[in-house]
């Protein structure tokens, strides 16, 4: 192999791993910037009826179901599931730990037996939610 035979496939592959270094960042661009599926369907949700009570945790679309008394909370083998950190705004875009009632700092827990069932306890008052399913 000459010298610019050799030169030539060495621009190729810089030039392959720029391609390639290009395509991935886009990608996780794009990736990123998107509004994923649960997120829409909160905005669905919301746009369908403004006075819904829902919120999003772990990528997870919630609404309530009822609410209910401290017996029939703690009744439930609960864990620990997080807390609500900021309220929706109208027009605005629905987002992980956002929630359309609950106020920020709502303390949330997972029911152990049947996961699909969130509990909020907001100054000793219960909610149950459940999950909504995408599709």
């Amino acid at each position: 192999m000459n010298h610019f035979e050799w030169r030539r496939e060495m621009l190729s592959k810089y030039a392959y791993l720029i391609l390639l270094f290009t395509v991935m960042s886009l990608s996780i661009i794009g990736c990123t910037s998107e509004t994923s599926a649960t997120e829409q369907m909160a905005q669905s949700v919301m746009k369908e009826d403004n006075n819904s009570d829902i919120f999003i945790m772990e990528s997870i679309l919630y609404k309530k179901v009822k609410v209910v008394n401290e017996e029939e909370f703690k009744s439930v083998k609960t864990t620990s599931y997080g807390e609500i950190s900021m309220n929706y705004q109208k027009n605005k875009k629905f987002q992980e730990g956002m929630a359309s009632v609950l106020p920020p700092g709502t303390k949330l827990y997972r029911s152990v037996a049947h996961p699909e069932y969130v509990y909020s306890n907001e100054n000793q008052r219960y909610t149950l939610y459940k999950s909504v399913p995408e599709g």
